[in-house]
């Protein structure tokens, strides 16, 4: 091939490999996603759990103004990315019985809002823990081989991204607010036991052919409103939990000390960490950089208490949600979820070549 026929094939294929922003990244053949309200859906909209998100003014951003199960006004991190990253089209959640051949090949979502990895913290909200998401991992693995063939399928996962955000409930409904396992652990303790249960569902998604995994890390969970309300030292002058934040700091520490642990052990696989701490944190103490006026509060009526079922058709909500970092009493809004879809596009996509 004569010097500028290669010059020209090279920018050819450059070119094809480079998305809008000029950065390379993998080439995943689907997108799993596992956690809690932060990546849900919708699959909470069919189970028996008053965790839903299924009505107005939730999505009121969304296509159509839809309430469609997500924890916001709008898009969420797994449809944000599935777009940057070229998946076709986020798939539906896994139990949406409208799953086609074309949803399995490209990757389903297995998260529940208001889980965690302990199962205690499901019982008390009556949604999926991650060791339910598994058990849907695993049946959807059997019916994709069922569909495609098992060299295909494990072809299909291997190749496949695994993303995993969870934790957060744990804290809140488990220990902070619920002290239900405050009797049993320290926080120290209670740190170590989930990570524990991070191990082994990180394990289990390995031996079922995963090998590209995205771990995200604990938010400044002292910021959420609703521990800022809870915190009633602070209900005069609202500021973060800065004992919440530490806690979460030494957590994220520690998880990423594991998933080095595990990189060296499965040295074929790749395990990244998402900093979502920092990033929030970023947002938080500069809000006017990002575009953002209030950082204490949700947009859904009053922004101390309102989430979920006290979110509703009946709540007044804020003049301009795009100036809210968070749209209920817990969960960011929209344009909060832009910026960390960017900033895994940026930083994470590139470390699972």
């Amino acid at each position: 091939m004569s010097p500028p026929l290669l010059l020209l094939f090279f920018l050819l294929f450059s070119i094809s490999t480079t998305n809008s922003n000029g950065s390379h990244h993998p080439n995943f053949s689907a997108i799993l996603f596992f956690g809690d309200s932060t990546l849900d859906t919708g699959n909470n909209v069919f189970i028996p759990t008053l965790i839903k998100s299924d009505h107005v003014p939730y999505g009121l951003d969304f296509a159509g103004h839809a309430a469609t199960g997500r924890f916001s006004n709008g898009l969420l991190v797994p449809d944000l990315l599935s777009s940057k990253l070229g998946i076709k089209h986020l798939s539906p959640p896994f139990l949406d019985p409208k799953l086609s051949e074309e949803d399995m090949r490209t990757g389903v979502n297995f998260a529940s809002a208001g889980s965690g990895f302990d199962d205690v913290t499901s019982v008390l909200s009556h949604t999926m823990p991650m060791s339910k998401q598994l058990e849907m991992f695993r049946s959807y693995l059997g019916r994709l081989r069922e569909m495609v063939g098992e060299e295909e399928a494990g072809r299909i996962i291997a190749d496949a991204l695994m993303f995993i955000g969870a934790g957060t409930n744990d804290f809140l409904l488990n220990y902070y607010d619920v002290p239900t396992r405050k009797a049993m652990f320290n926080i120290s303790e209670y740190q170590d036991f989930i990570l524990h249960k991070v191990e082994g569902a990180l394990k289990d998604i390995h031996d079922l052919g995963g090998r590209r995994f995205c771990v995200v890390g604990l938010p400044p969970i002292g910021c959420i409103p609703l521990q800022i309300t809870a915190s009633f030292s602070h209900l005069l002058h609202r500021a973060c939990v800065d004992e919440q934040n530490l806690d979460a700091i030494i957590y994220n520490s520690k998880l990423q000390k594991l998933l080095h642990v595990m990189q060296n052990l499965l040295p074929s696989s790749r395990f990244v960490y998402q900093d979502t701490y920092n990033l929030v944190m970023k947002i938080l103490n500069n809000p006017v950089k990002y575009g953002f006026e209030e950082t204490t509060r949700g947009c859904c009526g009053s922004g101390l208490i309102e989430v979920g079922p006290l979110c509703n058709i009946l709540t007044p909500l804020c003049q301009d949600v795009s100036s809210y970092v968070f749209f209920d009493a817990i969960h960011p809004s929209q344009r909060v979820h832009k910026l960390v879809a960017a900033y895994i596009m940026k930083y994470v996509i590139p470390k699972l070549q």
